[in-house]
């Protein structure tokens, strides 16, 4: 319950204030909002808010962020989705109406936004013949207008009685996904004021939809977004702001803060640029190229010409502006010990003078929150306990939380997650440790896959070989139907691949033999070259990954491997990975852990841990075609219900992911990507998956 000035109790839901008087204007409201936050991966799943690992939000959840120090909360939500014939499913407007409700009963702002949910309107920011993600399309802008306008009626008539503590956001990051062609404007197509005018369209049906409905939503504040919510597009959003049939005072608008080599960036140093691991003067001192400073983006240089520029081009005119995503990925899978460290204190640091900056120049930053809390994620507080331990509301990085709380004069809250995660990432055991990596297939004439892969970014350049002792023990069980594969023989097979990905992820592998041929402790040297037997690069000083896969069907096995060595030419050697330091990434069929180190190349009692879990692959019924970027999958389903296609690389990772609306029938589904090279096509319906290995040209 709240209380009114008056000391009269009323429910937080119905702060309505009387119809003759206006809900106050944005400068009124931008000091109260403070500290933003976003549920993100979580109400804008498009389908099932669940189905991207986190729980629906509840009230120790919620609570948590407010006892966080967060006093602004923003739900990405998905509504085309939600919906059949153009109406909104009302169990959806009611979930929604629960987290709503459970931001503003703790003394928070709640923006409700539309998010990307499928594209229906990001990705066609054009009228007549345009470009989305998927090619040369047709799109009416009257049509998409005319969407958005029915939307946000049902959405503001939903909430027609909440106070200001609601507010509504147009979009979320429109035009952003435009096909990435390598042209001039950042890759993509070029946004122009024709593009901003399309727009300007959808931002004032929005508008014109919320005032449509009367109450406090005649005069409730609407955000609205520059295209791609890029700062650098933030002219043209000024240049053709909306008009506001309430007049000027009721809206905001929006733009999102990812400086990409300091924020995003993870496919290894490119020729244009690096990745930035740390940050002003939060590094090691001794890699000046990967830290982010001077005039770079994300510098402090950077962020104070760019928020005090949003600062003349809005707020001096009375429009505050939302920072609605803002954030930088942990890279815990690239850096280990002392790196590590100062790169969780350079990314702390960055966020509280990110906040702070925005703070003064009349911006409210809102960072992203993904609940996941392994590599690359913005996590803050926890919410995955299933996956993660401990429990809902737990702070996951007290550093960035406490930089946050500083800029906005709150004290600092005890722990230490900075070591905490260092400790974790940097499996410190005493004495020499080797790998232990099972895998299991079921009987199936498809493909499976195991990876030990390890992340490195580095320069290979002056490296000659790589060596590694290496025993795998298994058996197969047939029948295997391709028999002209090595090693089949009407049964099952396997095999050992090394493999490395170079310069813009380019894949380059050799095969070392059957598994039969390494069923005794052996140490492998593998020449670096382009003759045969020889591990080829595109190249060396670009290297982003290596890896040890077991690929075939039908086998259950095991791997010992231990003293990874890369050789120069003067016969000396470094230490790849010794297993002592940080575990590589083990994917798809094997399950792995660390081991003490022996020299008979066994495992132990390991093999009776049942570490190894099977994998379920139904044999494709899928017809399906590959032609330069896209791919073409025909297949029949049983009923109509949500499907998704999937697309992964040979190390488990998603390149390109579509969800749709399959029909009882024939479906044909189409994935676009640029990545090139052996992947695995998934394509899910409920309890029914079809599964083929192709290859992307």
């Amino acid at each position: 319950m709240r209380f009114n000035t008056f000391g009269i109790a009323a429910s937080s839901i119905l702060l309505a204030a009387a119809s003759a008087f206006a809900l106050p204007k944005a400068t009124e409201i931008f000091p109260k909002m403070g500290l933003g936050y976003n549920i993100g991966n979580t109400m804008e799943v498009p389908g099932n808010p669940t189905a991207w690992g986190n729980p629906f939000p509840d009230a120790a959840y919620v609570k948590a962020i407010k006892d966080a120090g967060f006093t602004t909360v923003r739900i990405p939500c998905a509504w085309n989705s939600h919906s059949s014939n153009g109406t909104i499913n009302a169990g959806w407007l009611d979930s929604v109406k629960t987290v709503v409700d459970l931001v503003i009963n703790n003394g928070m702002y709640a923006i409700l936004n539309s998010h990307w949910d499928e594209g229906w309107l990001e990705d066609h920011v054009f009228d007549g013949e345009g470009y989305d993600k998927t090619g040369l399309v047709n799109s009416s802008a009257a049509a998409v207008a005319a969407k958005q306008e029915s939307y946000w009626k049902q959405i503001a008539t939903k909430f027609a009685e909440y106070d200001e503590h609601l507010i509504f956001a147009s979009a979320n990051e429109p035009g952003v996904n435009d096909p990435w062609n390598g042209g001039a404007d950042n890759g993509q197509w070029a946004f122009d004021s024709k593009r901003m005018a399309v727009l300007k369209q959808f931002h004032e049906a929005c508008i014109k939809a919320v005032r449509s409905t009367g109450g406090n939503n005649a005069t409730r504040i609407v955000v609205v977004q520059s295209p791609r919510t890029e700062i650098d597009k933030a002219p043209l959003l000024s240049e053709q702001y909306p008009t506001d049939p309430a007049g000027d005072g009721y809206t905001m608008a929006e733009v999102h803060f990812y400086p990409y080599q300091f924020s995003l960036m993870t496919s290894g140093d490119e020729d244009w640029g690096k990745m930035f691991y740390y940050w002003e003067d939060k590094t090691p001192g001794n890699d000046a190229a990967h830290t982010c400073s001077g005039s770079a983006l994300g510098s402090k240089t950077s962020i104070d010409n760019l928020f005090s520029g949003l600062k003349t081009r809005f707020f001096d005119k009375g429009i505050p502006v939302v920072i609605g995503e803002m954030g930088a990925v942990k890279r815990l899978d690239a850096l280990s010990g002392d790196n590590l460290k100062k790169h969780l204190e350079a990314r702390a640091a960055w966020y509280g003078y990110t906040v702070a900056a925005a703070k003064k120049n009349g911006l409210v930053p809102c960072v992203w929150d993904t609940g996941d809390e392994g590599n690359g994620n913005f996590t803050i507080i926890r919410r995955q306990v299933n996956k993660f331990g401990g429990k809902v509301g737990d702070i996951t990085d007290v550093e960035t939380l406490n930089a946050m709380r500083e800029a906005y004069g709150q004290a600092a809250l005890p722990g230490n997650t900075i070591d905490s995660t260092v400790k974790e990432n940097t499996t410190i055991l005493d004495g020499d440790m080797a790998l232990h990596v099972s895998y299991k297939t079921v009987q199936s004439d498809t493909v499976e896959v195991g990876t030990i892969r390890i992340n490195t970014s580095a320069d290979w350049s002056k490296y000659v070989a790589v060596s590694f002792d290496m025993r795998v023990a298994g058996e197969s069980a047939g029948p295997c139907n391709d028999t002209s594969r090595d090693g089949c023989n009407e049964y099952g097979w396997a095999n050992v691949v090394v493999m490395n990905m170079s310069s813009s992820w380019t894949w380059n592998e050799v095969t070392l033999g059957d598994v039969s041929d390494f069923g005794t402790l052996k140490n492998h040297k593998i020449e670096f070259g382009d003759g045969a037997g020889q591990l080829a690069f595109k190249d060396a000083s670009k290297m982003n990954a290596f890896g040890i896969i077991v690929r075939g069907t039908q086998f259950t096995g095991d791997m010992y491997l231990d003293n990874l060595l890369l050789w120069k030419a003067d016969g000396t050697a470094d230490t790849l990975q010794n297993f002592n330091t940080k575990k590589p990434d083990i994917e798809g069929i094997a399950k792995g852990k660390l081991i003490k180190a022996n020299d008979k190349g066994d495992w132990g009692e390991d093999t009776k841990s049942g570490i190894c879990m099977p994998r379920v692959i139904v044999t494709t019924k899928m017809q399906v075609s590959v032609q330069p970027g896209i791919v073409n999958a025909m297949f029949t389903a049983n009923k109509a219900s949500r499907a998704t296609a999937t697309l992964l690389n040979t190390m488990g990772q998603v390149i390109a992911q579509q969800s749709f609306t399959a029909n009882a029938g024939m479906n044909k589904v189409q994935l676009s990507t640029n990545f090139r090279g052996p992947a695995v096509l998934i394509v899910k319906q409920g309890s029914q998956k079809n599964v083929q290995q192709i290859k992307l040209r």
